[in-house]
């Protein structure tokens, strides 16, 4: 296990952005822990408020349902934490960076991170992706489809990291660093 000790974060409020499987809830509950941050899962928010999964939110409602829930989710949870001044790390669904007001919500209020994270391993960890609803068809084809539409936004966060070559640790590192000194690009 990795020992961090005497750490000060630069950011206090952090958004992990990605494709789904890439491990956004995971670390960010991880970080969370390291950096005595609050931990916010939005799918999980939102599944908790409606009491269902979000593949039945979506099979009952429809994306467009969902996104608008999900925006809003989102916008309330930023007021929440600037109100009580936390400090947080949220874990965003994979497509809730495509909303514009959504993204500069974010990009102007957290320090923005995409664990970036090849497709071949995405195919694995999502597996037939019957508790994903944006899986349509084959795995592959769906994830491919939707890294296409999404990379555009994606590539605007504050900072990257490249999974590919990366262990759990390697990573929980990077983002620690990531966090804890200040990036090249300022948050507004």
């Amino acid at each position: 296990m990795l020992k961090f000790e005497a750490i000060n974060p630069y950011y206090e409020k952090v958004t992990l952005i990605g494709m789904m499987g890439t491990g956004k809830s995971k670390f960010g509950r991880q970080i969370a822990n390291i950096l005595k941050f609050n931990f916010y899962d939005v799918d999980h928010l939102i599944e908790k408020e409606f009491k269902m999964t979000i593949k039945e939110l979506f099979q009952k409602h429809g994306e467009v349902f969902f996104r608008t829930i999900e925006k809003k989710t989102i916008s309330n949870l930023i007021l929440k934490i600037n109100k009580n001044n936390e400090k947080a790390i949220i874990s965003l669904g994979g497509g809730g960076f495509d909303n514009e007001e959504t993204r500069d919500l974010l990009l102007n209020n957290t320090n923005v991170i995409w664990l970036n994270t090849p497709v071949n391993v995405l195919v694995q960890r999502v597996g037939d992706g019957s508790k994903r609803p944006m899986i349509k068809g084959g795995t592959k084809d769906s994830l491919l489809r939707l890294l296409k539409i999404r990379t555009k936004y994606y590539s605007l966060c504050h900072n990257q990291i490249n999974t590919d070559k990366l262990d759990q640790n390697q990573i929980t590192e990077k983002l620690i660093n990531l966090i804890s000194h200040q990036s090249n690009i300022a948050i507004k």
